[in-house]
């Protein structure tokens, strides 16, 4: 697959196509499953754990390109006010790149801070959003609690996520 140190045309072909099934797959499960759980505390992004995976593949540029597209369609489609998933997945991205250089990205502990780091950003961005929403304390405790939780169910869940992309012998 790697032939002096590049990607051939035909496996770079092979990751696109690799990252853009896998992009859909966790969309669909994102549009379609997420929403129906019980507890709005589980109803976490999965496109953020991707962005860190898509960071760590493609070029900086690339990855912030695809954070954008991406960001772009969840955003005119989750309801919620618009930016909140570009911005969270375009700082997964910019995170990765910066940090990139002093740590192991296939540590997962690596991994889940990031994740975190993104997902607590946009739970504290919700949170202010429907902190203007005029509701009595317990509500808004209750929310701030809800999106607590929801933080920390993306950090354990986001090495699953990455990894069938940043396992070298992962194939689906």
């Amino acid at each position: 697959m790697i032939a002096s140190g590049l990607l051939t045309p035909s496996s770079a072909a092979g990751r696109v196509i690799k990252i853009t099934i896998y992009t859909f797959f966790l969309l669909s499960l994102q549009a379609y499953v997420i929403p129906r759980l019980p507890y709005p505390a589980l109803r976490i992004d999965l496109l953020i754990p991707l962005m860190f995976a898509v960071a760590v593949e493609w070029s900086p540029f690339c990855g912030l390109l695809w954070a954008c597209l991406w960001g772009f369609v969840v955003d005119n489609f989750s309801g919620e006010f618009w930016g909140l998933h570009v911005g969270t997945y375009a700082l997964a991205v910019c995170l990765v790149n910066l940090v990139s250089e002093r740590f192991e990205r296939q540590n997962p502990g690596y991994q889940m801070v990031l994740v975190g780091c993104c997902a607590a950003g946009q739970s504290i961005a919700l949170g202010l959003f429907l902190s203007f929403v005029p509701m009595d304390l317990q509500s808004l405790t209750s929310i701030w609690v809800g999106l607590g939780i929801r933080t920390l169910f993306s950090v354990t869940l986001a090495s699953f996520i990455i990894y069938p992309l940043l396992n070298p012998r992962s194939e689906f």
